[in-house]
This record gives structure tokens, sequence and C-alpha cells, in this order.
């Protein structure tokens, strides 16, 4: 016999399946052939394959759409903080503008003029693009995110750069304010010689008695106290020929200031001593014909009037 005709009489042969419950149920008896449970068999891992398949795909779909959701909400949170720091920024500069107008670094219209030069996205402006890239936010690549950033941080260092120079504006001005000798140098008294040419008080009887007044003299009772009228340093505290026993000091910005005549120094050379601490009392030593305090201001090597330092600047309320 061949072997198509025995593979047939195989595949034809019957198989009885008995299905007996542990109840009262009937027992169930199947019966087919070989050839039918081996259709079956085949149907069935058909159908396991196919589902496999099938189930596979929908997964990759649900992990892409599970990752999707996840890049969305990163996105969000990304272009919230850049707008909030956007908006920050915004403040610093309307700070930053408001304190330069205040303390007299660019008026208000230089800084309008200089607005006019410049361009920039308004914050409604910003708020639609955010709108737009968090609707679909695979439309941006990273040139977009990576040119906000810079931006930003251009934006940061300008505002950074900017404190900096109103801060060392304002350190400056305090330090030009506490250099600038203000106020007389004396605790009382009056005015008795101005500054310029006069007649000498010493030889007045001379034709020649003419000299040039490099100070002013002011007169009080004895000892009352001279009182330094800047900050600085003291580089001259002994007798000088004519000055008697002087002080000098050396400040800030190139000012220098000279204190004559007087009774007693209290300071040493080399002393640091601030506006308004005594240095000295009043007396009549040296080329003198009274009590009286002998006060030059010297700027930049040079001496200089003094009436114009006797009186607070404007910028008092600004260095204190």
């Amino acid at each position: 016999m061949g072997f198509l005709p025995r593979l047939y009489r195989t595949l034809s042969r019957h198989v009885t399946v008995l299905i007996i419950p542990h109840t009262n149920l009937p027992t169930w008896k199947l019966r087919f052939t070989f050839n039918f449970f081996l259709f079956c068999l085949a149907l069935w891992s058909g159908v396991t394959m196919w589902a496999g398949l099938l189930i596979g795909r929908n997964v990759d779909y649900w992990i892409t759409k599970a990752d999707n959701q996840v890049m969305r909400t990163k996105v969000s949170y990304l272009v919230n903080e850049m707008q909030r720091s956007m908006k920050e920024l915004d403040q610093a500069r309307d700070t930053d503008k408001q304190m330069r107008v205040l303390l007299g670094m660019r008026s208000k219209k230089a800084i309008i003029e200089q607005e006019e030069g410049v361009g920039g996205p308004a914050p409604g402006d910003r708020v639609g693009l955010v709108k737009e890239f968090l609707r679909d936010p695979m439309r941006f690549n990273v040139s977009t995110v990576r040119s906000s950033l810079m931006a930003m941080r251009q934006e940061s260092q300008q505002r950074m750069a900017s404190f900096q120079e109103i801060a060392w504006y304002i350190t400056n001005r305090r330090s030009l304010f506490r250099a600038t000798p203000q106020g007389w140098p004396a605790a009382d008294g009056r005015l008795t010689s101005g500054f310029g040419f006069r007649f000498s008080p010493v030889s007045r009887g001379d034709e020649d008695s003419g000299e040039f007044h490099a100070g002013i003299d002011i007169a009080s009772s004895a000892d009352t106290p001279i009182l330094a009228t800047a900050d600085g340093i003291v580089r001259r505290a002994e007798w000088t020929g004519g000055y008697g026993k002087m002080v000098l000091i050396e400040h800030a910005w190139g000012y220098s200031t000279l204190y004559g005549h007087t009774s007693k120094v209290l300071v040493h050379k080399g002393e640091a001593v601030r506006r308004g601490q005594m240095i000295a009392y009043m007396g009549t030593t040296g080329r003198s014909t009274g009590t009286h305090v002998h006060y030059e201001v010297w700027r930049n090597g040079k001496a200089v009037n003094p009436n114009s330092f006797l009186k607070r600047p404007d910028e008092d309320t600004l260095a204190r």
C-alpha cells in the first residue's frame, strides 16, 4: 500500500473525547476524526498568532501614546517656566528703568528714545505663542526652544550688568558724598575773612600788605571744637609755620581740607576720620591775630573757595 492511502486512512480514524464532570451533570462524549482535530489545532494556532500580533501592535501604540502624553506634560511645564521667567525679566527691566530715572543716570527722554530703536514681542504675543506651542508641541523643534533660552540668557546677562552698573553708580555717589567737604568746620563761629585777595591783618599798615587768602576764617571763643567736614585720612597733624598747629585731611575724589591755628590737635597722622568728628580745638597759634580757625578746601591740588561747600548739596538724602 502506498504512502498517501496510509496517510488518508490514518487521518480518517476517529478520536473520542469523554468529559466526565464531578457533579450530577451528564457525561459529554465528543467524537471526531483525527483530520478534524489537526484542522482545529492549526486554526487555534493561527488565531493565537494573529491575536498576539494585534496585541503587540496595540501595545506599541499605547506606549507611544503614553510617551507623547509625558512629553506634552514636560513641554507644558517647560513653556510655563519660560513664560514665568520672561515675565520676571520684564519686571526687572521696568525696575531697572525706574531706578535709573530715580538716580538720574539717564533721563526719561533718553530712555524713551532708546526704546524707539528697539523691538520685541509684547506679553500678549508670547501668550499666543505659548498656546500654539502647547496645542502641538511636536511642531517646534529643538532650535526654537534653544533660541528662546538664549534670548532669556542674554536678557538676564543684560539685567545683571545693568544692576551692577547701578550698584557701582550708587557706591561712587555715596563715596563722592562722603568725600565732599560739607558744612561748617567749627561747632560755632562767625565768618571773619573770606576767600581771595585781602589786606593782611598782620601787616595792615604796610604799603604792600595785600595777600591772597586761600581759605576762610571762622572766629569763636577759645577751645571751640573743630570738626572734620568730610571722611578722610589725616596726612598732617603738627605745627606748620604760619598755620600754627594744623590738621591736613586727605579725602577721596581729589579733595583735601586744612584746619589751621588750632590750640590742640586731637588726631594723629594716618588716622581715619569721619565727617562731624572733632579733630582739634580752636586757638590762635601761628600767624594769627585772634582765636579762629583758618579753613581751606583743595580740589586736585588747587585751593578752591570753601563758601560753596558750607551748605549741604542736594544729594544729601541719596548718600545717607
